[in-house]
């Protein structure tokens, strides 16, 4: 089994990279977000994920905002890097960077978009392991590559030695049962959705890897928290705003839906960059909706 152990647990926020109007990366607005989803009370903060638009970015850029959120979060809380490429190069080459501006471990899918085995898939983490040296937490998204990380596959990989912790986004109960069942014992299991946190935490994961901290503050973590307190009528409350929030990512663009429910909360979300679009206000409107039915906005 891999030999490194990690204290990973809770709530972990994908921070949004806010961008300005004309495409740059608006470095204040992405110390203010650190700032917030920390002070929300959050007990880890991923930059470059999914959410923070990794694939519009260079590896240049994604680089300095590693060095940006490590420098902002001060050893508040970990900062993991979201190194994913298709290249085994550049994963290795962006987890070093990461490592070397002091981030506590990389986030990372399978090679996007190609389809690989097993054997592939085994070598493209040891690959990362032996050459960068950082802890991993391995990416499950069905819908955003090919390779899919079942709990036999994670069983595996799970024997390298800085695979430390998995985030599944597989929306599949199942998937996350049999991952505690036969991987939880060696390694951090995270849900990748918070509206399947108390579910989640019912079979034994220990958090959240994902969104909504930057939108709705502190009631993402109040939600773990009242869950692995036994509070279950509190966490059920909970839960339910955290389903209704979740219609936000029915409006549009996922990624859009968090930037313009922040700026719509007085929040620096920024804009975005092509081929990704601001919404158009009747979108603008039902975020609002949302927002004001779970208390965040006054109507």
């Amino acid at each position: 089994m891999g030999t490194k152990k990690v204290d990973w647990h809770g709530s972990f926020a994908v921070i949004v990279t806010p961008f300005t109007k004309d495409g740059r990366i608006d470095e204040a607005a992405y110390r203010t977000v650190v700032d917030l989803v920390i002070q929300a009370g959050c007990h880890g903060v991923i930059s470059a994920g999914s959410t923070g638009e990794f694939f519009l970015m260079t590896n240049a850029e994604r680089k300095r905002v590693f060095a940006i959120a490590v420098d902002q979060a001060a050893g508040r809380v970990p900062v993991i890097a979201g190194t994913s490429a298709i290249r085994t190069e550049d994963v290795i080459d962006l987890t070093r960077a990461a490592s070397q501006v002091g981030c506590a471990g990389a986030m990372i899918l399978p090679p996007i978009y190609i389809q690989v085995d097993d054997r592939e898939l085994i070598e493209f983490y040891s690959r990362i392991s032996d050459e960068a040296d950082l802890p991993i937490m391995l990416y499950n998204s069905p819908r955003a590559v090919r390779n899919t990380l079942t709990p036999q596959r994670v069983q595996q990989l799970m024997n390298i030695e800085n695979v430390v912790a998995i985030k599944d986004s597989s929306r599949d109960m199942q998937q996350m049962n049999d991952l505690v069942r036969f991987c939880g014992d060696e390694i951090q299991v995270f849900v990748g959705v918070e509206d399947l946190l108390l579910p989640s935490l019912a079979v034994g994961a220990v958090g959240a890897v994902a969104m909504v901290p930057q939108v709705v503050g502190p009631m993402a973590v109040e939600l773990f928290e009242a869950a692995v307190s036994g509070d279950m009528k509190r966490a059920q409350k909970l839960h339910l705003q955290i389903l209704r929030v979740y219609d936000l990512f029915k409006v549009g663009s996922g990624y859009i839906a968090i930037k313009e429910s922040m700026n719509l909360l007085g929040k620096p979300g920024g804009y975005s960059r092509p081929p990704m679009q601001s919404f158009n206000e009747e979108q603008k409107a039902q975020l609002r909706t949302i927002l004001e039915d779970v208390g965040l906005l006054n109507p």
